[in-house]
């Protein structure tokens, strides 16, 4: 029998919260299902902190070095990291160290990597559908900001709402005024603000007056975005347009200049302190002549200036050659490689065909009945806790009853929550058309943006082999994708073939077969020639 261990947690503080011992009843009863053995429960009560900061979750990660179980178990996916990113670190290291899966006990299909490029494309289908959306409103702006009528946005402190003679289709047209002892507090903040004040000095100085903040006193924080609400002159742009007669004006230029350019100042000043962001091919890189991870590496020039690379785990203890690589000039080609791949016709149809099996299998009729069935059966338990409850003798028993049918009605709301979604998505009439449609789009970005070259490293990256004078990129896509298979032993064994098949690389290159192409020539010959990885 395999064994499973249950990660548990609130992921926010909304209404529709699981509790943790409603998680980790419904993760073992899905645990049974499977014929897995539940050895441990971890479980993270805080609502808040990082990964590298939730206890649990971390005891989890180092035991997974015991090797004593295949399966990870939580009651959604979003359980087990705060975000998209973390969640891809975390499973490949679970995976490529420990062979460890992470499972849901709620979602029938996994976010693995074969579901990155899929999900790619929903989030850019919804930003088109949304730039649609925002042309048919902006005609509504438009009236709104040349009568100088509220737009229904979120009113600024300082403001007021006042009504106009006019009537629109559900209410009275207003019109924004100024709140004068609002405003009072505004210009107080900016005025001492713009004269080299601290933040906290004047939330002192605002809660030793007595004067409140909806009941609460002030912090720094408060008021730290009314700073930079350029509102508050009178002028601002709704809908890119601009607009000077909706918000009448509370602030003048010249100190809202002068608060800017200090704003700008100590932005400076933290950004000097910020640490350096996350290495992209954190888990990713790999040296091409030992196998060993490419890890975060610093050095200071002659002049002080600071530079950053990727060296091999080994060569810190000198049991390797390779030389370190300049962590920006990597990112920077990996990411171009990725376009590379993409720009091809036969690569792109290659993609589109794999997502359009994704999306079927996603939005297939197994996994709505699937879904179905849970809602059904959960229907019938709360039907019969419903009766048992009415039945119940003790008042003991009730509150027991009662509890189980919350964490019921809370499942059965994310179950149909799920089936919303892949009926949202069957909707679409996913073609490979559109796959390719959005391809043309992806491949356009700068590979010098860093945001452009995170979004395709963390999506479409499996693994990167390094040499000194070359870089293998293994793609979440297509042929590549038969990388997973591997066990950590039988990397050794890839880099051996990859090492033995660059010899050959001046006949492939003087036939003019890019590096993309020696990548899928290496790899269709490895996994030809071994079957034996293929289990």
């Amino acid at each position: 029998m395999k064994n499973a261990v249950i990660y548990a947690r609130f992921s926010s503080h909304g209404q529709n919260e699981q509790t943790i011992d409603g998680q980790v009843r419904i993760c073992r009863e899905y645990a049974e299902k499977l014929g897995y053995n539940v050895i441990n429960v971890y479980a993270d009560k805080a609502r808040s902190g990082t990964n590298d900061h939730r206890q649990d979750f971390q005891r989890m990660i180092k035991d997974a070095a015991s090797e004593t179980f295949q399966y990870i178990i939580v009651y959604m996916l979003d359980r087990f990291a705060r975000n998209r990113r973390d969640s891809v670190l975390y499973k490949e290291m679970l995976k490529e160290k420990y062979n460890i899966k992470v499972l849901s006990a709620t979602q029938q299909i996994s976010d693995d990597e074969g579901g990155e490029f899929y999900e790619m494309f929903l989030e850019w289908n919804d930003e088109k559908y949304s730039k649609r959306l925002s042309k048919r409103i902006h005609l509504g702006l438009d009236t709104c900001v040349e009568n100088g009528t509220y737009t229904g946005a979120r009113l600024v402190y300082g403001y007021k709402l006042v009504d106009t003679e006019h009537k629109g289709k559900k209410d009275t047209i207003h019109k924004v005024a100024v709140d004068e002892e609002q405003a009072n507090v505004v210009r107080y903040i900016f005025e001492q603000y713009a004269k080299g004040r601290k933040k906290q000095e004047i939330a002192n100085s605002l809660n030793a007056k007595g004067i409140t903040y909806k009941g609460k006193q002030y912090t720094k924080r408060t008021f730290e975005n009314w700073l930079l609400n350029r509102k508050y002159t009178g002028k601002c742009y709704i809908g890119g347009r601009l607009c000077e007669n909706t918000y009448p004006q509370i602030i003048d230029e010249i100190t809202f200049e002068k608060v800017q350019k200090r704003l700008a100042l100590n932005r400076r000043y933290a950004a000097a302190n910020k640490p350096l962001e996350r290495y992209l091919l954190t888990g990713k890189a790999y040296c091409g002549y030992c196998g060993s991870l490419m890890t975060a590496d610093a050095g200071t020039g002659r002049h002080g200036d600071k530079h950053y690379y990727y060296v091999c785990h080994k060569k810190r203890k000198n049991l390797c050659h390779k030389r370190r690589e300049d962590r920006y000039s990597l990112e920077r080609f990996v990411t171009a490689k990725v376009q590379e791949y993409l720009t091809q016709p036969a690569n792109a149809q290659i993609v589109a065909v794999d997502t359009i099996n994704y999306y079927e299998q996603r939005t297939g009729d197994d996994g709505l009945k699937s879904i179905d069935a849970r809602i059904a059966n959960i229907n019938r338990e709360v039907e019969t806790m419903t009766n048992a409850f009415i039945h119940a003798q003790s008042e003991l028993l009730q509150l027991t009853i009662e509890k189980k049918m919350h964490e019921q009605e809370i499942l059965l709301a994310d179950l149909q929550k799920q089936k919303a979604q892949i009926m949202h998505e069957r909707g679409q009439r996913l073609t490979v058309d559109k796959i390719l449609d959005f391809i043309t789009n992806l491949v356009q970005g700068d590979p010098n943006d860093k945001e452009y070259q995170r979004l395709l490293i963390d999506n479409l990256i499996l693994r990167v082999y390094i040499f000194d004078d070359d870089v293998v990129p293994i793609f979440n896509l297509g042929v590549d994708k038969s990388l997973e298979r591997l066990r950590e032993q039988e990397t050794e064994q890839l880099i051996d073939y990859i090492n033995g098949v660059r010899v050959q690389t001046a006949m492939l290159h003087h036939r003019r077969i890019t590096r993309i192409k020696i990548v899928f020539y290496i790899m269709h010959e490895y996994f030809s020639s071994a079957v034996q990885f293929e289990k």
